[in-house]
């Protein structure tokens, strides 16, 4: 049974080179996926956006973990969503992230 590690974040319709590679959002998910296997429990991570929304682009990072508890302590961690993503100013504040954990249904 995996545990599922929900962020999400709108930019503005004008923030949309954001996502493009080498762009400052991107770079950071890519940053995300890249060092999290290192942590103990991760299983998979992945990163997507709305295609058709006129108000905002909706991101949604999400992480998979194998535990209650491996997800816990990456929430507590220095890879966690919210912690990275707060570094990345001034487009992302804690107040516009989301957090959602969820179990995957068997």
């Amino acid at each position: 049974m995996a545990y599922i590690y929900q962020v999400s974040f709108e930019l503005k319709p004008e923030q949309m080179s954001e996502l493009r590679i080498g762009a400052g959002v991107e770079r950071v998910l890519s940053y995300l996926r890249a060092l999290l296997p290192e942590e103990v429990g991760y299983l998979s991570s992945r990163a997507a956006y709305t295609l058709e929304r006129s108000t905002g682009i909706l991101v949604v990072f999400e992480s998979e973990w194998e535990t209650w508890e491996d997800l816990l302590a990456h929430r507590n961690s220095a890879l966690a969503e919210t912690k990275v993503l707060a570094e990345f100013r001034p487009h992302i504040t804690l107040d516009d992230i989301t957090v959602h954990a969820l179990r995957e249904i068997d």
